[in-house]
């Protein structure tokens, strides 16, 4: 700070001193001579007092203390600072016009009294000035200015210029990434006291980056951030190249984008095949920013190499090449399955099972194929589409021929070697005991009888059921007790004999063939042997109870209940000669495509409402019945339709009730699926059939259902 002096015109006009900030201000140049004129012989003494008293200032600042004096004879100058001499650093400057301190680029230590003493013979005068404090200095607005970022492209110079102002005058520091950039290479740094330049020649990618100026004295530091980015195309996308699935004629790679766009997206990538053993490289795709593809059109067994390129706005970058790779299957066909088995043995057919291959050679195994022959004969082949489980039934062999059979499994690579020949096996019907008959219970029963009944086993065991046997035992005891003991019981009823008034009697029967004797099955309820005396009476539809008129070639049924029989009986009432045997099937408006089926009621409802039929059919040579529906029906007629024309078919029927499905009936005779040929005459008269069982069915048949039999028989 400097305090400028007071005008020399008149010793009483004072100036009001300022504060400058700068350089030192220029000594003022000699007042004139006074008006009056002044003998050299006359003491003078005059000391300006209007010399600034208080001085702040800034730390790095000049501090310029100034003061007019006149004397004759010119007087002696003293500076002293706190009483003290100045510090040495402090310039004096004395001349005619007056005295001048100044302390340059002042700090803390400089605060203090300065006192100027002026002494002539004429006398002495002293004036104080204080140096308060000294305060570091703030940033002047503006001081440096620099370009906020630039875009270039790579190969071109960067230049980058900055203008900085500071007092006193600040040093420039350029870094990038924490390291300070030094003049070296293609860098060059230029600094004077008011700017600096940051230039880089033919600049590359890795110049892109955040670059920081620094500039800093004594005052302070200020750093500003410049963002540099340079364009070039995208450096090599990165590998390795990965090979996902190679086959003879295509091979499907994967590769990752580069780490470096150029500082542009990246639009497209161009990926090029070649044989190893060329040198010319062939386009493949050109134009997607998918990182997988699938190469087509190759030729197997050759090997080849592809690249890979991105391009941006810029151009297309560096390539990445894969690895030579031969077009063909990466894995080997499996190993043979093991050897088959052979089960479930019918008169036509047999399932043939197998275990997996030890080694699915790479690939997932996708099926299997079965070879069969006759012993010593040549092997055909059984399954047209390769069969995905472990097992597989073949049909259509010939019963009493010996089979052999062998299984491949199938990958993508192909089909392995043949399993072990399996062991012969020769197709048979296949024959066991047959299971327990269904639904057993006491029919009736007195103080020394009891009326047993069942119903026929779902599975004879593949030979003719030859009888079933009753066995019984006494509440009290565990040991059952053979009732039949001379022969087998025909028939599905039997009436035991001689039982003990008074006495609670458990029964079960089991069914034999030739193989031998089938599981038993007890009856659910036991019986104490004493007489039901019940009043008879008889229970009839209302249906039944006046006229019914029917339409031609529908069924009449007429129920009666009878109760508080004390045997069973049968009549027969005369009314055609057409008579439906009890559960029998008939096959009636034949066509090519469908056919009509029609049934009679179970002997036996097993004790309970019968709630619905379950219609199966098969073709003359099949073995497998299949149901015509998925759930029971109320009615015992039905339509089954998408039927093969020319093909022979047979039905049967299972009743149901709340206990379960009963047996199926006798299958009708084959049926072919024709259309009819010929007209029908009128029905034939009534015959009416009442059946030793508690229900009374009475059946019309047409001409129509004779006719149609006697064709199919034709």
């Amino acid at each position: 700070m400097t305090a400028a002096a007071p005008s020399p015109t008149t010793s009483s006009r004072r100036e009001t001193p300022t504060e400058t900030c700068g350089c030192p201000s220029p000594l003022p140049p000699p007042e004139p001579p006074a008006r009056s004129v002044l003998f050299s012989k006359l003491l003078k003494l005059i000391l300006d007092a209007g010399m600034t008293r208080e001085v702040k200032a800034m730390a790095g600042t000049h501090i310029t203390l100034m003061a007019t004096i006149k004397g004759v004879p010119f007087p002696t100058v003293t500076w002293k600072k706190n009483d003290a001499e100045v510090p040495t650093r402090a310039d004096i400057e004395t001349n005619q016009a007056g005295t001048k301190l100044e302390m340059r680029f002042c700090n803390r230590g400089d605060c203090g009294d300065y006192t100027l003493t002026v002494e002539n013979s004429a006398g002495s005068k002293t004036a104080t000035c204080t140096v308060l404090r000294v305060m570091l200095p703030a940033w002047r607005k503006e001081r440096l200015t620099l370009i906020e970022g630039i875009v270039v492209k790579a190969g071109t110079t960067i230049r980058l210029p900055a203008i900085m102002r500071g007092i006193p005058v600040p040093s420039a520091k350029w870094s990038i990434d924490g390291e300070e950039i030094t003049s070296q290479g293609n860098i060059k740094i230029d600094t004077d006291n008011f700017s600096t330049v940051l230039n880089i020649n033919e600049c590359t990618r890795n110049h892109t980056g955040t670059y920081l100026l620094t500039v800093s004295n004594a005052a302070g530091t200020k750093t500003v951030a410049l963002s540099v980015t340079v364009l070039d195309v995208p450096a090599a996308p990165i590998g390795p190249v990965n090979i996902m699935e190679v086959t003879p004629d295509s091979m499907t790679i994967e590769w990752r984008p580069p780490k470096d766009d150029g500082g542009s997206p990246v639009t497209n990538y161009i990926v090029e095949k070649r044989e190893s053993n060329k040198e010319t490289w062939g386009g493949v795709s050109s134009g997607s920013l998918e990182t997988q593809l699938r190469i087509t059109r190759l030729q197997k067994g050759t090997e080849y190499v592809v690249r890979i390129r991105a391009a941006n706005k810029m151009g297309v970058g560096a390539p990445l090449e894969s690895k030579p790779t031969v077009a063909e299957h990466t894995f080997m066909p499996p190993s043979p399955p093991g050897k088959p088995q052979h089960y479930e043995l019918s008169e036509d057919a047999v399932t043939i099972g197998w275990t997996m291959p030890l080694a699915d050679g790479g690939s997932q195994i996708t099926g299997y194929l079965i070879e069969r022959r006759h012993k010593g004969g040549k092997w055909i082949r059984v399954n047209r589409t390769p069969c995905k489980d472990l097992r597989y039934r073949v049909q259509g062999l010939f019963e009493g021929s010996e089979y052999e059979f062998r299984v491949f499994a199938e990958n993508i690579a192909g089909y392995s070697g043949p399993s072990p020949t399996s062991d012969p096996c020769k197709p048979c019907r296949p024959i066991s005991v047959p299971s327990s008959p269904i639904n057993p219970k006491v029919k009736d029963y007195s103080k020394n009888t009891a009326d047993l009944v069942w119903t026929k086993p779902s599975k004879d065991g593949g030979s003719p059921i030859l009888g079933y046997t009753v066995e019984m035992k006494k509440a009290d005891t565990e040991d059952w007790k053979k009732v039949n003991l001379d022969d087998l019981i025909k028939l599905c009823a039997y009436r035991v004999k001689g039982l003990e008034e008074g006495v609670s009697y458990s029964f079960r029967v089991y069914a034999s063939n030739m193989i031998g004797d089938g599981e038993p099955k007890e009856m659910p309820q036991s019986i104490t042997a004493q007489d039901i005396l019940i009043p008879p009476e008889i229970e009839m539809e209302a249906t039944c109870r006046d006229r019914l008129t029917v339409r031609v070639g529908h069924n009449i049924n007429i129920i009666g209940y009878i109760k508080a029989l004390d045997s069973l009986f049968a009549s027969l009432l005369e009314a055609s000669s057409l008579v439906a045997e009890p559960f029998a099937v008939f096959v009636m408006q034949v066509s090519k495509e469908e056919m009509t089926v029609v049934w009679a009621p179970p002997e036996n409802d097993g004790g309970k409402s019968i709630t619905g039929y379950i219609l199966e059919r098969k073709e003359k040579r099949a073995v497998r019945w299949v149901a015509c529906t998925k759930s029971p029906i109320s009615e015992r007629r039905m339509k089954v339709t998408n039927l093969i024309p020319n093909h022979e078919y047979q039905f049967r029927v299972k009743a149901e009730n709340e206990v379960g499905l009963g047996e199926p009936s006798k299958p009708c005779r084959p049926v072919a699926a024709k259309d009819p040929i010929g007209s029908f005459s009128s029905p034939y008269s009534l015959k009416c059939l009442l059946f030793a069982f508690p229900v009374i069915t009475v059946l019309c048949f047409l001409l129509y259902l004779q006719n149609h039999l006697d064709h199919q028989q034709a």
